[in-house]
């Protein structure tokens, strides 16, 4: 019965190949997140009928006389005994699965970047992380909550316990529209000239009220004052795009500022494992509106191409 539930086969993590950056520290956690159930599905179901057994001792003095009650209304009826067991199976199987689809993504990631030391979570976090990661049953969700596992393992407390809470809230219509504004994110913290009217500015008050960024409808703005400089010395001010970079040849002193709205804490949490690809032309827009003033010349450095650059302005001689 017990191998119907949950079938008896090899190894999670052999089944894997699993490469060896994620021995260590790193393994200890995807382990505690798989358990061990895969390997020993009969362990499992006895440890879920000990869970039962445990959760009915608990029942405190006040909750008695209910507890009697059911525990009578059950001993007479085998069928509710039944259907309650039935429920419970099932839904530890849905989590595990969820978990382990989970691990299996944290796993791909690692092996896409690889990185010579991994990181094991607290204690807290990893609690935490399993309450919200058993509940995601969409391939969406259990890719972003496997970025996130990825992204912990490879560096402990890059993801906060209120970023989890924020994810495991997170609809389809947010993620959408933050992976599409995160394609204009610059330098990981900041989305230049944003719209203040029509459906942009609507999404972005939506992203603002979930608490992703912050500024929208506001007067915020990034300074660079380059007063100090000495007049003739061309100053190279870079703005990193995601797949691009755009470099700005200034000649001070000159002061300017651009519009900027922000991304929160968790916002920049979440950037961190959006996968959006910036275009071209969304980096050309930001050129075409970077005042011009005291500028001799913008270039444009494509990040995935070695870094090959082309002159996108230049001063009229």
């Amino acid at each position: 019965m017990a191998n119907e539930v949950v079938p008896a086969t090899g190894s999670f993590l052999d089944e894997l190949n699993l490469p060896k950056i994620v021995a260590g520290p790193a393994g200890e956690a995807i382990s505690r997140l798989i358990g061990g159930a895969v390997d020993i599905p009969a362990a499992w179901l006895a440890q879920v009928a000990q869970g039962i057994k445990d959760k009915t001792e608990a029942k405190t003095v006040v909750s008695k006389a209910v507890a009697d009650a059911a525990a009578s209304i059950a001993w007479n009826d085998p069928e509710v005994i039944q259907r309650a067991a039935h429920s419970l199976l099932a839904k530890e199987l849905r989590h595990q699965t969820n978990r382990e689809a989970i691990a299996r993504k944290a796993i791909e990631y690692l092996a896409d970047e690889p990185t010579e030391q991994t990181a094991k979570p607290d204690d807290d976090w990893l609690n935490v992380f399993e309450r919200y990661a058993e509940d995601a049953s969409s391939e969406r969700l259990q890719d972003i909550w496997g970025r996130i596992f990825a992204g912990e393992l490879r560096r402990a407390k890059t993801f906060s316990l209120r970023t989890l809470r924020f994810v495991s809230e997170l609809d389809e219509s947010v993620v959408n529209q933050f992976e599409k504004w995160s394609a204009r994110v610059v330098d990981f913290d900041s989305i230049p000239f944003p719209p203040t009217q029509g459906v942009e500015f609507s999404e972005l008050l939506h992203l603002q009220d979930c608490g992703l960024v912050t500024g929208v409808g506001s007067t915020l703005h990034k300074k660079f004052d380059l007063n100090k400089v000495p007049e003739g010395q061309r100053v190279p001010l870079r703005f990193g795009f995601r797949h691009f970079a755009v470099i700005v040849l200034i000649e001070p002193p000159f002061e300017f500022q651009i519009p900027n709205l922000f991304l929160t804490s968790i916002g920049r949490e979440i950037y961190s494992i959006t996968r959006t690809t910036t275009k071209l032309e969304t980096v050309r827009a930001f050129v075409e509106q970077f005042p011009k003033n005291h500028v001799d010349q913008i270039l444009i450095a494509d990040l995935g191409n070695n870094n090959q650059t082309e002159i996108c302005w230049s001063k009229s001689p």
